[in-house]
């Protein structure tokens, strides 16, 4: 089940949205799932947002009781605890495959003008083609942010944003 958002243009042009519970059934029919509205909440503006967070409260209420909902220990065995962070490895780790098995990471590193800065040469471009990939934003933006907070990428975790051999080139500039 989940809170569906839907909405319709008025002839005029405004836009008016609306709140639905709804779930997904299998329609043997279509041979597909099909959705299906479960409660009409009525139009979001007028819905009594109140009402909402008590179900929610609700819900809430009956899945802490670790019966419905999964729950997460701490590391150290203790009390269930939060999941702070997730990073999203998968990706990253499937592209970092097919780069080696294409031997990408190989002519990078043989064409690299200097011994010293072949690694980084090499892991600077594929942070880059990943990045790409996966989360397209600005070089500058994949230095910045992404590498840092947004994937884990620990082989690029040491990569400085200007080239080591000179001051004037950078790996991440556009």
């Amino acid at each position: 089940m989940c809170l569906r958002r839907t909405k319709r243009r008025n002839s005029d042009g405004s836009e008016v949205r609306y709140y639905q519970l709804a779930e997904n059934v299998w329609g043997a029919a279509r041979g597909c799932a099909v959705g299906k509205v479960v409660y009409d909440f009525g139009r979001a503006d007028q819905v009594d947002g109140a009402m909402l967070k008590r179900l929610a409260a609700s819900i809430l209420r009956v899945t802490r009781d670790g019966t419905a909902a999964p729950r997460v220990l701490a590391a150290d065995g203790g009390p269930p605890g939060q999941a702070r962070d997730a990073w999203p490895y998968g990706g990253v780790y499937v592209l970092e495959q097919l780069w080696r098995e294409t031997g990408i990471d190989r002519v990078l590193r043989e064409h690299s003008r200097s011994a010293k800065t072949r690694d980084a040469f090499e892991r600077a471009w594929f942070a880059m083609v990943a990045n790409r990939a996966l989360s397209p934003c600005s070089k500058l933006y994949c230095w910045e942010q992404w590498l840092r907070e947004e994937v884990f990428l620990p082989s690029a975790a040491s990569l400085d944003l200007h080239h080591p051999d000179s001051d004037q080139a950078c790996w991440f500039s556009d």
